[in-house]
């Protein structure tokens, strides 16, 4: 877990009834994580010019759009565990999914995804170095599938280090948010097809029936400067009989990012145009997502995860391709939901 600053608002007072909020990884239990993530984007606003004279543009340049969905499953049993950490866990994914849809022109396409690892069972554990091994114990994994895995939860990014009092807050780091949300894990459960392969044909590297090989919001969500800030709330949550301590989240994040391309992130032929000359770019992004986290103090578990918020991006692109002059500006912005469940087996 990343080292996290959080503040106690009510030092000053004798008695302050402190929480513990921190997953028990010492239970014989299993626990089954589930995590989805739903993206609505839509393009507001779309212009371009050649050679100095604005260029028509379908629909005065708005109502395309991209739907991005995905589900994963996975359920640890602790092996080995020391200091209330584990050090060996057996991890069996069940089905990981996810779709992208592309709108344009009165149509629709859409790719679906499966999961890399889909009835795989892993066996995690802590090497020489401290790092995280996979090894596989049943099914078949590829080599690039093996990394970038963690012994703990995903959730437990969101849970402060230290005993809290209600109204107590701790800050949020870049790489805890985007693992508490799962995004760290999408480019191993969910791999990019190779060049040239696929089913359906497509060849190589076109944007053909597969759909598109990834999209601008999914590259600005992992290259954003997240930060964030998490509260233990005065209220205790009750859902079907059981109480539950509520954290609050908020995460925002602004700036620019990397040229992607205006292929979307192709390589080589597979970029839908590629200036020849030189080329000015700039895509800036704003994100705001608030929600909450629910912990179980009977099971001692971070239980649920519910966040949503607004995604807006604005790029802005000059150059030129073969001997004509360019410029083109769009905006584009819509609604992310995130969304996790741990429960006990």
């Amino acid at each position: 877990m990343n080292v996290r600053n959080w503040s106690v608002a009510s030092l000053g007072l004798a008695a302050v009834a402190l929480v513990e909020l921190r997953t028990d990884y010492t239970a014989e239990r299993s626990l089954t994580y589930t995590g989805s993530m739903e993206m609505e984007i839509e393009t507001t606003s779309m212009r371009m010019e050649r050679d100095g004279q604005p260029v028509e543009m379908p629909g005065g340049g708005g109502g395309m759009g991209m739907g991005e969905s995905s589900e994963v499953t996975w359920t640890d049993t602790v092996l080995e565990h020391e200091d209330g950490q584990p050090t060996k866990v057996k991890r069996t994914f069940g089905t990981a999914e996810g779709s992208t849809t592309m709108s344009f022109g009165g149509g629709d396409q859409t790719r679906e995804r499966k999961g890399a690892l889909d009835g795989v069972t892993l066996e995690l554990s802590l090497d020489e170095e401290g790092k995280v091994a996979a090894e596989v114990k049943e099914g078949d994994a590829p080599g690039e599938a093996l990394v970038g895995h963690h012994l703990t939860l995903a959730l437990d990014e969101f849970l402060p280090d230290g005993d809290v009092a209600a109204g107590d807050s701790w800050e949020l780091e870049k790489d805890a948010i985007q693992r508490g949300l799962g995004l760290d894990l999408g480019g191993v459960l969910f791999q990019r097809p190779q060049e040239g392969g696929g089913e359906g044909g497509g060849g190589e590297g076109r944007r053909g029936p597969r759909g598109p090989r990834g999209s601008m919001a999914g590259a600005v969500l992992m290259q954003a400067a997240l930060e964030g800030k998490a509260t233990l709330a005065e209220e205790v949550e009750e859902v079907d009989g059981q109480s539950f301590r509520v954290i609050k989240l908020e995460i925002t994040a602004s700036g620019s990012m990397e040229d992607q391309g205006m292929g979307g992130g192709g390589r080589g032929r597979g970029r839908a145009f590629e200036p020849t000359g030189p080329s000015l770019v700039e895509t800036t992004y704003s994100i705001e997502l608030e929600g909450k986290l629910l912990f179980d103090p009977k099971t001692k578990l971070p239980a649920q995860l519910s966040i949503d918020g607004t995604l807006k991006m604005e790029s802005r692109r000059e150059g030129e391709f073969q001997g004509t002059s360019f410029k083109s500006e769009s905006i584009q912005e819509g609604d992310i939901k995130f969304s996790a469940t741990v429960t006990t087996g």
